[in-house]
């Protein structure tokens, strides 16, 4: 593609120029080259949900704007309008791709939840851009709507970043309102004696611009919505820049004030940490040819002589080459209640690539096209930080696009990393990819501590799904040992054995932290609240909900997951006592005989229990709080109440024997929850101290399970209500020598009239596929 020979050909320029430590773009290049920007995409069946469902995922990696193969690893978390993280799924990625599910809790209340996807190598960099999305879920509290938080917010971004006295400046303009959803306003501009010197109306989704000549004696606002909003103080001295986009170049003018370092030299453009271009600036006024760039958010900067950046302004290069083109043929089409339907989606050329198809019931999405797509996220949000509203539409081909599009660059922030940072000394990248589950540790002779070193040992794995492997490793001088690149799901039994016979009882083995489930710190998501729905989607989506409930779908009241040695009644008989003992609401998690690799038995929990939520200070690790369905939770340890869960935290989780969780708990004040917590004791603590790794319970990735689609062909043996608002969905479609087509093949549920045909995915040369119909 051209857009890759542009890329190499900086690339091969800039290693031939003579060695100058100190030029900006040399720095760049040394930067990218050690931490390449990793990016990825979550193609979701649907875009609503109600509490109770399964979101259904294919995950998507690019870098460099090719497919990339460096990842081995998914983060997947679901997260709600506090921040706590619901549910997470950690699954592993083959050839740049992954899919899964994650149920959504039926204890959810109406509302806006998010979705934050990441790998360990996408953490190098700014966390303000890893993958985030909203989707609304419909469930309890439907009468209720989210509260939203502070007020309306009227934020000025001068072009290039400076607002330069004494010369005429376009200054971009964004007005949301207390939901930080984007509010249209008319406004006018004021200096500080009330005397008018501009008018503002918004263009686009609460965006707009203006032009202003300010003066540095002077102070400007805009009032409105009850609040008064300062514009930034002007500078005598600086760069003020001007840049218009028009098919195929860029055409800029400058103003300075203050001397010539204020002058530009020369002006570089980049795209994702590579150099695309770097031209130098004579006279007042130039252009810059983008035909041959890809397509994506251009950052230009430009320098002084020194090098020094003195301007900055983002562009949006649209050139289209990133479509692949394809169509929807129909061949058998049937809105009869479970009535066949076959289609196929069809390419004009050869081509190879993954792909994934969504089906779903037209009825119940939102009005019109997704505001998220696959090429609106590796394109545009991925390279800007903040929340960017319906940026679908930036690529609908609408007469107002390209102009909208450059609001966004001029008010979503500045850049994807500051020329500050590259200045730096070089720093090697913080995270690494763990290359899938790595199991380490070390052996000690039983009774002594004396290293099982330099020893060969037998390490036999069993899955649940019936998997047996067997593998022969080799102990260090210091009795460690390292398995790396290993896959497995769910909970693995692990033995370790000395080969020399049967002498496991002569060894005890002690694991390291478990390389899939890390604890990062990440930033808060900066999103609103909800989104606005229509009244009809709304109506739809509770009626189901409610069908639902009314059906055999609810979860299970009990959380029961087994240990290898006691049973719940042995470990109620035990443990507990007084009103701690039954309670047939209650939710019980045995870990006796299990290995939990987190650092404490709150990170454990997470994402565990439908209902519970754990929230952490940033600030003071151990510092944790939970609820149970937005309700404060009471904690017990040993049935001791406990003001705060820090020394909790403290305990080493292989020391603890059970949680039980109570929905209402009649010691608490207010018949609020509780979580009792109780610790290992008498022989159970014993034989964990003595026998600690020899047999294992060991989390393997997440379970990736296949979407369930009726075929109709035969009857089914028990007949039931069809009422599916997901139809079909295949999250892995290869496309070859051998399959130059996408088949899409499915059964129509009992109530569907309209469908909606989606199918996302990328090629090997990097060109992305978004396709979107409805059919009825």
């Amino acid at each position: 593609m051209n857009y890759l020979k542009i890329i190499y050909a900086a690339l091969a320029l800039l290693a031939l120029q003579p060695s100058m430590a100190q030029l900006p773009e040399d720095r760049l290049q040394s930067w990218h080259q050690k931490n390449p920007i990793e990016k990825v995409y979550l193609h979701l069946d649907r875009q609503d949900y109600f509490a109770g469902q399964t979101s259904w995922f294919k995950g998507y990696f690019l870098s460099d704007f090719m497919p990339s193969k460096k990842n081995s690893t998914l983060f997947v978390e679901l997260i709600n309008s506090s921040g706590a993280i619901l549910a997470k799924k950690v699954l592993p990625v083959f050839n740049g791709v992954t899919y899964g599910q994650i149920e959504l809790p039926d204890t959810l209340s109406t509302g806006t939840y998010h979705f934050r996807a990441y790998s360990p190598l996408m953490l190098n960099h700014d966390k303000s851009y890893l993958y985030r999305r909203p989707l609304r879920v419909y469930g309890k509290n439907s009468g209720k709507k989210d509260q939203s938080m502070g007020s309306s917010h009227l934020n000025f971004f001068p072009e290039g970043g400076n607002l330069l006295a004494g010369v005429s400046n376009r200054i971009a303009f964004k007005a949301t309102d207390a939901s930080g959803l984007p509010l249209n306003i008319t406004a006018e501009v004021k200096d500080e004696t009330g005397a008018t010197v501009a008018t503002l109306q918004s263009f686009h989704d609460g965006m707009g611009s203006f032009n202003l000549t300010p003066r540095s004696d002077k102070s400007y606002s805009v009032s409105f919505e009850g609040g008064t909003f300062r514009l930034p103080v002007p500078i005598s001295s600086g760069l003020a820049v001007s840049v218009k986009s028009s098919e195929n170049r860029l055409a800029y003018t400058w103003q300075s004030a203050g001397g010539p370092m204020y002058a530009p030299a020369y002006v570089i453009g980049q795209m994702q940490h590579i150099t695309m271009f770097k031209q130098p600036v004579s006279g007042t006024s130039g252009e810059m040819n983008t035909g041959e760039l890809p397509s994506g958010v251009l950052q230009l900067t430009f320098f002084n002589t020194e090098g020094l950046p003195l301007a900055e302004r983002l562009v949006f290069v649209n050139n289209q080459e990133y479509r692949l083109n394809a169509t929807l043929e129909k061949e058998a089409f049937s809105m009869k209640p479970r009535g066949k339907n076959q289609w196929s989606i069809l390419f004009n050329e050869a081509l190879a690539g993954n792909f994934s198809v969504a089906v779903t019931d037209d009825n119940f999405n939102e009005a019109g096209p997704r505001k998220n797509n696959i090429i609106s996220s590796f394109l545009l949000t991925s390279d800007i930080p903040g929340y960017v509203h319906n940026p679908a539409f930036y690529f609908s081909g609408q007469a107002d696009a390209p102009r909208a599009i450059d609001l966004v660059m001029l008010t979503n922030g500045w850049r994807r990393f500051n020329w500050k940072n590259v200045n730096e000394e070089d720093k090697k990248p913080l995270y690494k990819d763990p290359g899938y589950i790595s199991l380490s540790g070390q052996v000690n002779v039983r009774g002594s501590k004396k290293n099982f070193a330099e020893r060969e040992l037998l390490v036999w794995m069993a899955t649940p799904d019936s998997g047996r492997s067997i593998e022969m490793i080799k102990t260090d001088a210091e009795g460690r040992f390292k398995m790396d690149s290993i896959v497995f799901f769910d909970k693995a039994k692990i033995l370790f054995s000395d080969v020399m016979g049967d002498k496991s009882k002569f060894i005890t083995v002690k694991l390291d932290t478990d390389s899939l489930y890390q604890t990062f710190d990440l930033p808060r998501l900066q999103t609103p609240r909800f989104t606005n729905t229509n009244t009809s989607l709304a109506g739809n989506m509770q009626s189901a909900y409610a069908s639902y409930n009314r059906g055999s779908g609810v979860l299970l009241d009990n959380v029961n997951i087994a240990g290898r040695r006691l049973t719940l009644e042995e470990l109620e008989k035990k443990y507990m006592s007084g009103m701690f003992a039954g309670n047939i609401n209650a939710r019980t998690i045995n870990l006796t005989g299990q290995f939990v690799p987190q650092l404490n038995i709150f990170e454990w929990i997470i994402g565990r229990v439908p209902g519970l939520t754990v929230q952490r200070n940033s600030q003071f690790f151990d510092n944790y709080q939970l609820y149970f369905r937005r309700q404060p939770v009471q904690l017990f340890l040993d049935e001791m109440r406990m003001q705060d869960a820090s020394f909790i935290a403290s305990i080493p989780p292989n020391q603890i024997a059970l949680i039980k969780i109570y929905p209402q708990f009649i010691g608490a004040r207010g018949n609020n929850a509780a979580v009792a917590i109780y610790t290992k004791r008498g022989d159970d603590l014993n034989e964990e101290m003595e026998r600690s790794g020899d047999i294992v319970d060991y989390d393997g990735y997440s379970i990736i399970k296949e979407f369930y689609s009726p075929d109709y062909a035969t009857p089914p043996d028990i007949d039931y209500r069809d009422n599916r608002l997901t139809l079909d969905w295949q999250p892995e479609v290869i496309v070859d020598s051998t399959q130059q087509q996408i088949p899409v093949r499915f059964y129509n549920t009992d109530r569907t009239k309209k469908i909606k045909i989606v199918a996302e995915g990328v090629t090997e040369d990097g060109r992305l596929l978004m396709l979107e119909q409805t059919v009825e």
